[in-house]
């Protein structure tokens, strides 16, 4: 209960006194209504087509799961009369499921008096398990507030060094005689540092900005770390005075345009030494928007945590720093604050962001020490300095240049979008025979399942399950407020998520959209976008597509839009070998007639009828993702039984595929991870899990991560390339990329050149048993360039 007393119980769980009120039934009814009603999150499977509330007026009629079953065929009610029926002994394997055995035996004498936690032992478990929060409240926690010293480094990091265990680090040459880190206020100590920066020839950076968004950033102050153990913060825009520390933060450095700052300018644009950072993007762009060209760029700490382990949950700078070194470092949050109590930057006192971004600085150099080797042993270090490292620079240019709008247009679209949000919600309304509020899962359970008794498709720890793919099983049965509701819910998600938030996100400065790009963003090595996210724009519907055409380029320009052209499918030919898969791509032509004509044994390709190649193209994709015939099924609107039969045949077809396939989950279990044909690797500890649904997640994660991990390979060389040809010759850009796909924009008279430039470098990206195809567009907007 944690948090206020006794009350605070009946708040958080189920208790005697609030059992009836929480679930309508007595509490010592609770097994028998989790036996009817199911809990999805525990795999208690109860009983197909029962709810909450018939299963609270079935208790109240009957009382006991048992006597419920005994009066099954008394039930008038056809549908759960006929599922008690039918699944008497799933309702009693549920309610032993959910049924507490408290006749365990205990041996007598043991001593269960609550003791003191044995911190050696929990913290590194802890930190195994990423409870990264809880080891830093710990120092809270503990013998009323006292300091904790943490315990040794975990597996991995035994050679650290004692000093490095303890949060604070250790009085070395360039900390405070107290362990702080040191403030350098005035152009005299600036330069001092800058002389020892060029002699060490490394530093690392972290600046912290005005705002998280570094198009919109101001720098407030920056922290820069030298070998050693050393670290120098200097301020430069906060407005808290020194209130901790008298005589630090009463003084800020002049800007960085201020000729007395030229040797800490210099020293930044200087190649010839190292800059190391945590997320070294953010401070590339803000002090590019500062007129101040960041080189020598070498290492990414948080990019090298993630390219060793890209499961974590996290890869921030004090998560990583505790799993190395076994130190708290303490994160953004717990200096400027959370949610409503967060304070800007520039409010923190300069002594306390020096103690913060010092350490920052600091364990980042020593990171990075402790990361590079484990790229090489893992053998990721090609791919983390030919590809991972120069797509930072290439991302940050993307950023910088941004991506135009149509606003009038966008806005024409969202008093369309909105009016046929209206219409949809009547229509819904009509078809229900009432109204209701679309927007609360509890009215749209009653109406679906209560009123119009519609089927329970799956259900949630709350009720049955409204989203997405029980609606759309619902439509595909012919019921027409699914149907019209799956409308409602696109076209109220395209309003919110694109015509209300693209013009929003435009810059007042550039008047364009500068997404931010993530590379840490998906285990399989995927980029992602923010503020705004430009990487899930449908592109199935034609309201989808619609939005793209306003995406424009500047007056006179044209896009540039070249995307791969079935290159998951293409890279599962190569991977596996298989010799039909393979013939089927290099004959050329649409890659789902020529896979239809084998899987249906038609030897002339003009025969393959469009319901054959529809049928072949989702087998195909069903293949990449593991799908099996239920999946299949439905995709097809055909029996579990012809699903099962196309997939057999497919496999029959295609046997390399077969094998691959296999072969991949089998080398995945022997080492652990899946890997992609450049080397990035992902973890699968899935595989080893009990749970069988896990288990197959992990089996189908261990075939499709190469496949899709190749992919995002290709792309990000690809981009690395035509970027650098780009800078070479032309005015035209790369300004965005969205999965298989890369924006271009270009002058008009560059425009049909720069096309076969980045075709050329798409198709060149890698050298495999099967032709990369790149198709290239060009048109006025997006959609237009992408349909062109």
């Amino acid at each position: 209960a944690g948090r206020g007393g006794p009350g605070a119980v009946e708040e958080h769980f189920v208790t005697l006194a609030n059992a009836a009120e929480r679930f309508g039934v007595p509490p010592e009814r609770i097994v028998d209504y989790l036996a009817l009603v199911g809990d999805s999150s525990d795999n208690v499977p109860g009983v197909r087509g029962i709810g909450e509330k018939t299963a609270q007026k079935l208790i109240a009629d009957y009382g006991d799961l048992e006597n419920v079953l005994a009066h099954a065929a008394d039930i008038t009610a056809k549908r759960p009369r006929e599922a008690l029926l039918a699944e008497a002994d799933r309702a009693r394997l549920s309610r032993q499921l959910v049924t507490l055995h408290c006749d365990v035996p205990v041996e007598s004498g043991l001593d269960l008096k609550a003791r003191s936690p044995d911190f050696g032992a929990l913290v590194p478990i802890m930190r195994e398990l990423e409870f990264n929060t809880l080891v830093r409240q710990l120092s809270d926690r503990i013998a009323g507030n006292a300091p904790v010293t943490l315990p040794a480094p975990s597996p991995g990091a035994a050679d650290v060094s004692a000093a490095e265990a303890v949060p604070a680090p250790p009085p070395v040459p360039g900390t405070a005689a107290d362990g702080r880190y040191l403030v350098a206020d005035t152009p005299e100590a600036v330069a001092a540092l800058v002389a020892q920066a060029r002699e060490a020839g490394v530093i690392s950076l972290d600046l912290q900005g005005s705002s998280m968004e570094a198009m919109r950033a101001d720098i407030v102050g920056l922290a820069i770390g030298l070998p050693g153990k050393r670290a120098w913060y200097l301020p430069f825009g906060h407005r808290a005075p020194g209130e901790f520390f008298a005589g630090e933060g009463d003084r800020q450095l002049p800007p960085l345009s201020d000729p007395s700052m030229r040797s800490l300018v210099d020293l930044l644009a200087d190649p010839l030494v190292e800059k190391v950072g945590h997320d070294v993007k953010y401070e590339l762009l803000v002090l590019r928007r500062m007129g101040i060209t960041l080189r020598g760029v070498a290492f990414d700490t948080m990019l090298a945590s993630f390219m060793i382990d890209p499961g974590k949950r996290t890869h921030a700078l004090d998560a990583v720093a505790a799993e190395h070194f076994g130190v708290e470092v303490r994160a953004r949050e717990d200096v400027t604050g959370r949610g409503r109590d967060e304070k800007d930057f520039a409010d923190i006192p300069v002594r306390m962001a020096a103690d913060w971004c010092g350490a920052v600085a600091d364990y980042t150099l020593r990171l990075r020490a402790r990361l590079e080797p484990v790229l090489v042993e893992h053998q990721l270090a090609p791919l983390y300095d030919r590809v991972e490292m120069p797509l930072i620079g290439v991302l940050a240019d993307m950023e910088t240049e941004g991506i135009g709008i149509d606003t009038p247009l966008l806005a024409k679209m969202k008093s369309a979008f909105q009016a046929e949000l209206a219409e949809l919600e009547r229509r819904i309304h009509q078809a229900a025979g009432t109204e209701f509020n679309i927007a609360s899962t509890l009215q749209l359970r009653q109406i679906l399942f209560e009123k119009l008794q519609l089927p329970i498709i799956k259900k949630t720890k709350t009720g049955p399950s409204t989203d997405a793919d029980v609606l759309d099983e619902l439509a595909a049965m012919g019921h027409e407020v699914p149907r019209l509701l799956l409308e409602y819910r696109e076209v109220s998600k395209l309003l919110s998520t694109y015509l209300d938030a693209l013009p929003a996100a435009v810059n007042p400065v550039t008047g364009r959209i500068h997404t931010s790009f993530n590379q840490i963003g998906a285990t399989t090595g995927r980029l992602s976008s923010t503020e705004p996210n430009l990487q899930n724009i449908p592109v199935r519907t034609a309201r989808g597509e619609a939005i793209r055409t306003g995406f424009v380029p500047r007056p006179g320009w044209k896009y540039v839009v070249a995307d791969y052209s079935q290159v998951e499918l293409r890279l599962l030919a190569h991977l596996s070998g298989d010799p039909a898969f393979v013939e089927a791509f290099r004959r050329g032509g649409d890659i789902h007639r020529q896979t239809a004509s084998v899987i249906f044994g038609i030897a002339d390709v003009a025969a393959v009828t469009a319901e054959q190649r529809a049928q072949a193209k989702t087998i195909n994709f069903a293949t990449l993702y593991g799908q099996g015939p239920h999946s299949l099924s439905r995709q097809l609107g055909i029996s579990q039984a012809d699903a099962k039969r196309f997939i057999e045949e497919y496999f029959t077809r295609f046997a390399g595929v077969r094998a691959f396939l296999d072969a991949s989950v089998t080398k995945a279990k022997e080492k652990g991870y899946a890997e992609t044909i450049f080397g990035r690797r992902r973890y699968i500890p899935e595989l080893k899990d009990r749970n069988f649904n896990i288990r197959s997640f992990g089996e189908r994660t261990a075939t499709n991560s190469p496949i899709q991990g190749s992919a995002a390979d290709l792309i990000k060389i690809a981009m690395v390339r035509v970027r650098d040809a780009l800078q070479a010759g032309f005015k035209a850009r790369l300004v965005l990329q969205v999965h298989d796909e890369l924006i271009v924009e270009a002058p008009a008279a560059e425009a049909e050149r720069a096309g076969a430039l980045v075709k050329r470098h798409m198709e060149e990206a890698a050298e495999l048993t099967v032709p990369l195809v790149a198709d290239v567009g060009i048109g006025d907007n997006w959609l237009d360039a992408k349909a062109g």
